[in-house]
């Protein structure tokens, strides 16, 4: 969810019908039938690659420009209902929270990613 791009966590129902996401199961995000398509050509599709970039797309100016953005990429796009402080449509509704997350976190996730490109193990954060 906090990829840039999205549409690897596609959804299969017992039907066999595939859908863009496990939080898109609806019939305009439905890509086929595993029985009458492969699956990976469904996966490849252009639909289906265009779901994923719409992700990144349709930021608001808000995300585009928010520090945070390396880390949370605007979240999920089913949670994009809010309105930005900006006055834009589209942002997501757990930004306040995401932000206060991040904000609180960000010099040990800085120190976790110190320790693995250092090839120490991201535990020994806590010993600190």
């Amino acid at each position: 969810m906090f990829a840039e791009t999205c549409g690897d966590g596609l959804a299969l129902e017992h039907d066999g019908s595939l859908y863009s996401c496990d939080h898109y199961v609806y019939p305009e995000y439905k890509l086929g039938q595993i029985n009458e398509t492969p699956m990976r050509e469904m996966l490849w599709s252009d639909r289906q690659m265009q779901f994923g970039q719409d992700k990144l797309e349709s930021l608001t100016a808000q995300c585009r420009n928010c520090s945070f953005k390396f880390a949370c990429n605007g979240g999920c796009p089913k949670h994009r209902f809010a309105t930005s402080k900006n006055g834009e449509e589209g942002h997501n509704y757990f930004c306040e929270s995401y932000t206060m997350f991040f904000h609180h976190t960000a010099d040990r996730l800085r120190d976790m990613a110190r320790l693995v490109a250092a090839g120490r193990p991201a535990s020994e954060v806590a010993r600190k």
